[in-house]
């Protein structure tokens, strides 16, 4: 039991992903090709077998993902600047939502540290899952949609 409070409390950090020492941006295309006909529920195709297709196209990401090591300081300072300083989608007219994935550290102790206004937006990269799609090396980053892509930067604190 002590052992698997610990690793919620304290997971362990994602592999690979170190510190930024340069900052870095590139684009992730969402774009994948369907293995099988996309199908509505009454029936309808929707899609064909082999099309490419690209979820930004129907619907927007309303939400800036940032990615950081709670174990650093400097990271939490930024993220903490980047959370009290909010943008609007011009295009929606509305605050954007944004997440916080943790790469290291612990959830609950930064929850604490942002209090309760952002408790709610942090998460943690079980076994590196999303820093490996969008091909994330370093900490902090931030991931945002520019048109029909996702522009991720890397941040050299």
């Amino acid at each position: 039991q002590a052992r698997a409070k610990a690793s919620i409390e304290n997971p362990h950090p994602v592999f690979g992903i170190k510190p930024a020492t340069q900052d870095r941006v590139f684009y992730f295309d969402p774009s994948y090709i369907l293995d099988k006909d996309a199908r509505l529920p009454c029936g309808k195709i929707l899609h064909k077998a082999g099309t490419k297709v690209n979820p930004l196209e129907r619907m927007n990401l309303s939400r800036r993902l940032f990615f950081i090591d709670s174990r650093q300081d400097v990271q939490v300072s930024w993220l903490k600047e980047k959370l009290n300083n909010p943008i609007a989608k011009q295009e929606q007219k509305e605050q954007v939502e944004d997440r916080v994935i943790l790469v290291a550290g612990s959830v609950f102790k930064l929850q604490k540290l942002l209090g309760v206004e952002h408790a709610d937006k942090v998460y943690f990269d079980q076994a590196g899952e999303l820093t490996t799609k969008f091909g994330i090396k370093a900490s902090p980053a931030v991931v945002e949609q520019e048109g029909f892509k996702l522009k991720i930067e890397e941040v050299s604190l």
